[in-house]
């Protein structure tokens, strides 16, 4: 079964995405971690230079971040949703729908995740975050058996850094198909591109369908 929820790219990929992002954007921003979020979902952006909505954003956001924490274990979306409705329109908005579709994932409510993965693949201006969002749409794709659909969007990432996991996912959908040989070929194609540095989550798939097909164990060089 393809991992939606472990196995992303590295937390630095996404920080410096992000960063990148709010750069680009104009604000000069402090990253503080905030609620105990893992990685992208933790951090806090403040920035004393914005604008008062963009500060009311802010607080809203890290306001809603804490009172989702407060749920303990058996967390409701709803005020996640009702967040990125009412800030559409502005970084946080984009962050907290992020937020949304990791937490549906976590909740195995994959149609949620997809609406709001499609939402912002139509509406993300910045481009490194481009493929972040479409290797966690694929993964969505898949667990909801539009395999089809999941290839369109992986054949959409072409960043360097982000092409082993499109590959390895592109293997897996494969493998749900019952195309042994694609798979193969795909899981390879991964390893080539890993530049030494393979999962080793990986590397097992490779080996258990090396084994399964009788196919050559190449995988990387020794």
């Amino acid at each position: 079964m393809v991992d939606i929820i472990e196995g992303y790219e590295t937390e630095e990929q996404q920080v410096e995405a992000i960063k990148g992002w709010w750069k680009e954007n104009g604000n000069t921003l402090m990253i503080g971690a905030v609620v105990g979020l893992a990685g992208l979902w933790g951090w806090r952006f403040y920035n004393e230079s914005v604008l008062t909505g963009q500060e009311k954003a802010s607080q809203a956001y890290a306001d809603m971040l804490l009172q989702f924490e407060a749920q303990g274990a058996d967390k409701e979306l709803q005020n996640i949703s009702l967040f990125v409705a009412d800030n559409i329109d502005n970084n946080y908005g984009l962050l907290a729908s992020l937020l949304l579709a990791k937490e549906a994932v976590n909740k195995k409510d994959y149609a949620l995740a997809e609406t709001q993965l499609l939402q912002l693949q139509s509406q993300n201006s910045y481009k490194p975050l481009n493929a972040v969002i479409n290797l966690r749409l694929a993964r969505v794709q898949t667990e909801l058996g539009k395999y089809k659909e999941a290839l369109a969007t992986l054949a959409l990432i072409s960043e360097t850094k982000f092409l082993a996991k499109s590959y390895q996912v592109k293997g897996a959908i494969f493998l749900k198909q019952g195309e042994k040989e694609k798979a193969h070929s795909a899981f390879q194609d991964a390893i080539n591109v890993s530049d030494g540095q393979v999962d080793p989550i990986l590397q097992l798939q490779f080996d258990d369908l090396a084994v399964a097909t009788n196919a050559p164990v190449l995988g990387v060089e020794k």
